[in-house]
């Protein structure tokens, strides 16, 4: 049943106080509605039927105006189910719309940011439908080859990594860069976190609570400190385009605040929003723990302690790789790698810097440019 269906006889002005109406209760439209809850986004799902559903019937609506907002899910790709590749496509559909919405309801979002969503993502479903086609037809034709085939040239895309996005405002694909490249999920690593010593999943760690991840990335804490602390003291402030929109958000938040649920009890989100609800910070360094206190970082950095870590396990690693190699390459011990990622995991930005006074300027020049190029502060 098509959207405009639904609607009709609808109480437009019982929903006109909802943020966000998500038409089709799915998988992509439940996944959607439920990041959006988990946010502090009010939602209202609304569907044709009363009885459980397993296939795509999403759409997104603006209910103030009722007009199509995007298209997620089966509503935006449809294909066989034999590649199982349908519901994971979908799910990821409203993970990289659900923050977006987020941010434009709350007027922090410059139009830009919510047309980056068909520009990633119509790529998406339609290398999902080509592969499809191909899988499909060597199925209906029973070739065995062919379907190998197939599977071997599309390995990357079936597992999830090859989803990769262009250059857009948000995916700053012009700095040349390493393993951590823009519109690219970031590379699994190893670090040991420094405030218990725990080994983890670099790329996993900090919970996805819709902000964004910045990292300063060092092999030497104490040659790149004056650095960091010019850095960190200009996104901390009202000059910057990160320390204005972290007012914002932040008094967005305490007008509608994020849903709270089981889970924070384990993922303790209150560890990675000290700072600021925009970013977490991170640092990543292969300075010893003997060698440096929390107390020597920036003010920045000591208010995100539990994302401070020590690159010093590459054992653990799959390919013995220390995760600054993996992420950035080469780092000498008087530069420093900024890398920016975004709230669904893809990397924005990155950028290798002197730790010098003037490219700290530059820095900041260069963060406030990508942030100002999608938020309104």
């Amino acid at each position: 049943m098509s959207p405009a269906h639904i609607i009709e006889g609808l109480d437009v002005d019982g929903i006109s106080s909802q943020d966000v109406v998500v038409v089709g209760a799915g998988p992509a439209g439940l996944m959607l509605a439920a990041n959006l809850v988990r946010f502090g986004i009010k939602t209202t799902v609304l569907d044709d039927r009363a009885d459980k559903t397993s296939s795509g019937r999403a759409d997104g609506l603006q209910p103030k105006s009722i007009e199509t907002l995007k298209l997620a899910g089966d509503a935006s790709h449809t294909h066989s189910p034999k590649a199982a590749q349908g519901m994971n496509t979908s799910m990821h559909d409203s993970f990289n719309l659900a923050w977006k919405l987020n941010l434009a309801v709350r007027g922090l979002a410059k139009p830009c940011l919510m047309e980056t969503y068909e520009h990633e993502r119509r790529k998406i479903a339609q290398d999902l439908i080509n592969f499809d086609y191909e899988h499909a037809n060597a199925f209906h034709d029973g070739d065995a080859k062919a379907l190998a085939r197939n599977f071997l040239t599309n390995v990357r895309f079936i597992s999830g990594v090859g989803a990769e996005y262009g250059s857009n405002a948000l995916n700053w694909t012009s700095e040349p860069s390493r393993g951590a490249k823009p519109g690219c999920l970031l590379p699994p690593a190893r670090l040991t976190r420094y405030l218990d010593a725990n080994p983890v999943d670099a790329q996993l760690d900090i919970p996805i609570l819709g902000q964004f991840r910045t990292y300063f990335i060092c092999k030497d804490v104490h040659r790149s400190k004056d650095f960091m602390e010019s850095v960190c003291a200009h996104l901390s402030s009202q000059r910057s385009v990160l320390g204005r929109a972290t007012t914002a958000l932040e008094a967005s938040y305490k007008d509608q605040a994020p849903a709270a649920t089981e889970s924070d009890s384990y993922i303790q989100p209150q560890r990675y929003v000290t700072a600021s609800r925009v970013s977490t910070f991170c640092l990543i360094t292969s300075t010893s723990k003997a060698n440096f206190e929390i107390a020597d970082l920036p003010p920045v950095l000591q208010a995100s302690k539990w994302t401070v870590y020590l690159d010093d396990v590459p054992s653990q690693d799959t390919r013995g790789q220390h995760c600054i190699d993996k992420w950035v390459g080469q780092v000498a011990d008087d530069e420093v790698a900024l890398l920016v990622v975004r709230p669904d995991g893809y990397v924005g930005a990155a950028k290798l810097w002197p730790s010098s006074e003037q490219s700290a300027a530059e820095t900041s020049t260069w963060l406030d440019d990508y942030f100002g190029s999608f938020l309104i502060c």
